[in-house]
């Protein structure tokens, strides 16, 4: 995977700069999809290649704005399916803190998911120097301050295998319920992006 997603982000990063996204002002790039679609590490590989051209860049995990850390949220979402979905995350805060950006604060106060601990910590984020925020997970093209919209199309589905070799979860069969509930919440965001990656890695100017 990450030969492909590299081709596509070097594809996305030159046609963005062709567009003149990079000329001076603060830009927020949003990357949605569903799990194991790549978006992490398409969101990272984007950071990096910016900050390689002398582009100061950073980004936010949705995983560390979810209201429950992550099997606090699991056995919720086994006592009662309804709970899967964007409530889960406070999209809230992300806004509060890509506005922080926009206005050139100097930091946040960021959560920080403990895996190991089941809570989330805290983090001072600078945003001083920054010239781009990258915004990563599966909702968050439902944000509306996002300058560009990054939409990966692999389905749930598509990526089975990775995500058992990526094995950051325990596996139980509710995991392909929960996922067939995020797919029909996630893959409507396809329609407002500005750019989509398809399973293969490739990249096409989207319907936004």
């Amino acid at each position: 995977m990450d030969g492909l997603s590299t081709t596509a982000v070097t594809r996305l990063v030159q046609a963005l700069d062709a567009d003149g996204a990079f000329d001076g002002h603060r830009l927020v790039i949003g990357v949605a999809g569903e799990s194991g679609s790549g978006k992490s590490t398409t969101a990272t590989q984007l950071a990096d290649a910016l900050n390689a051209r002398g582009i100061p860049t950073a980004f936010l995990n949705q995983d560390n704005y979810f209201i429950r850390p992550p099997r606090t949220n699991h056995a919720f979402r086994l006592t009662d399916l309804g709970a899967v979905g964007p409530h889960e995350v406070q999209l809230s805060l992300i806004d509060e803190h890509i506005a922080a950006f926009r206005a050139g604060h100097h930091e946040v106060r960021a959560p920080l998911v403990n895996y190991p601990g089941n809570r989330f910590d805290e983090e001072v984020r600078d945003f001083s120097a920054l010239q781009v925020l990258v915004v990563e997970g599966t909702y968050v093209l439902m944000l509306d301050g996002l300058d560009v919209r990054v939409f990966l199309e692999a389905t749930h589905r598509d990526t089975h295998e990775r995500r058992l070799a990526r094995n950051r979860d325990a596996w139980e069969p509710i995991i392909d319920t929960i996922l067939g509930i995020e797919h029909r919440l996630i893959a409507p965001q396809g329609a407002t992006a500005h750019w989509l990656i398809d399973a293969a890695f490739g990249l096409r100017r989207g319907p936004a």
